[in-house]
């Protein structure tokens, strides 16, 4: 595992140990005093740092799971592999068991041939001793005891044929003998080249095995990676959702507070909140998202050009002004009564946090900062704790 990769996971598992933080934060008997704006603040820059944990978690679990992936495909590879090892392994070992009976009956028959050639080389000798003790007299007297010219020449031939016999005989047992002889050492080579081949392929199987193990092992360790990020992200998603309802209860305290005491500059229309009219995105869209747009995206007048005017879409009291890492620069105006609109994407701010601004006022200009793919306004509403519809705010 890299080591960036490594102390991503350390940070999101360390996060864990937050989670008690939102369990003080509700016991501290908050709500038993009148809250106020940073009380809010710091339940939703709480939440930001949660869906960036979670964000960096998910990554995380998107890698460990292609890695997974990867090794799975790689291990399929290995099996294909094997399996091909085993199968020439299998046909290799019938053809050594076939040529080692091909070697042993050939040996058999050179054994054979090589007594024939023997035998043969024996009788020869006998006959060659006979003539010799016998020398050449017997042979004539033979002949020429013969009764016919006729029966004198067929003697002769006879004895010629004899001597002609054992030649011929001895040199076809010769050539046997050298014959299978030369056999039997091409198949001894033909059996050395497969064992030694055998022993390769063997060795290849091995190697094989002892990368299957590793790929196993590597198997089992993202696995476990993958159910431990898994419960993480478990975490951070129930904490997230607790601390949305802390923000809501805050919200719904604070509006509790103040209802009585609405900004005077209130009116409850709102103006539309910038110059151009082109809606990029409107609320509720779920075009490429996960879930339901929250606002309208409100395009610029030049189509990726930056710093159109955002205006405050009613009076009230500026309660955010900063960088969001997914709403880039955002304004949050609270109208009172629970009633508030929400800026993000701008580009340079031109009010201040706790700042009074009327119907109209220019706040900031327009950008693409944070999560965004051109110039434009994401413009929200919220009541009671929850993001609504603006269109039915708008004039």
């Amino acid at each position: 595992m890299k080591k960036s990769v490594f102390k991503k996971f350390t940070a999101a598992v360390l996060c864990l140990t937050m989670l008690a933080s939102l369990g003080v934060f509700m016991s501290s008997g908050m709500f038993a005093r009148r809250v106020t704006a940073s009380d809010l603040d710091d339940a939703r820059q709480e939440r930001e740092e949660k869906l960036e944990q979670q964000k960096e978690v998910q990554e995380l679990l998107d890698e460990y799971r292609q890695q997974a992936s990867d090794t799975q495909e790689y291990m399929q590879l290995l099996d294909e592999q094997m399996s091909e090892l085993d199968g020439n392994l299998y046909e290799l070992g019938i053809q050594i068991e076939d040529l080692s009976a091909q070697i042993a009956e050939t040996e058999e028959n050179l054994e054979a041939a090589q007594q024939d050639a023997a035998n043969q080389y024996e009788m020869m000798k006998l006959r060659i001793k006979f003539m010799y003790e016998h020398n050449d007299e017997s042979y004539l007297a033979l002949i020429l005891a013969s009764d016919s010219m006729g029966e004198m020449l067929n003697r002769a031939e006879y004895v010629s044929k004899i001597s002609s016999y054992d030649r011929d005989m001895l040199t076809k047992y010769e050539e046997t003998v050298e014959y299978i002889a030369s056999t039997k050492q091409q198949l001894d080579n033909d059996y050395a080249s497969m064992t030694q081949m055998q022993a390769s392929l063997e060795s290849q199987r091995n190697d094989l095995a002892a990368i299957q193990q590793e790929k196993e092992a590597e198997l089992e360790k993202y696995n476990q990676l993958i159910a431990d990020t898994e419960l993480v992200d478990t975490e951070l998603s129930n904490d997230i959702s607790g601390l949305d309802a802390l923000i809501a209860q805050i919200e719904a305290e604070s509006n509790q507070n103040s209802s009585s005491n609405p900004p005077a500059n209130s009116t409850g229309v709102f103006l539309w909140p910038t110059i151009s009219r082109r809606i990029t995105s409107d609320y509720g869209d779920m075009d490429g998202r996960t879930s339901p747009h929250t606002g309208i995206d409100i395009g610029a007048t030049t189509p990726g050009v930056w710093g159109d005017p955002i205006y405050a879409a009613d009076g009230g009291r500026v309660i955010r002004a900063e960088y969001n890492w997914s709403a880039g620069n955002w304004i949050w105006i609270d109208h009172g009564n629970g009633l508030y609109t929400i800026y993000m994407h701008c580009s340079t701010f031109l009010v201040s946090v706790g700042d009074t601004v009327n119907r109209g006022d220019t706040i900031a200009l327009m950008g693409s900062t944070g999560q965004s793919t051109g110039a434009h306004l994401h413009f929200s509403v919220r009541y009671g704790g929850a993001y609504v519809n603006p269109w039915g705010y708008l004039q």
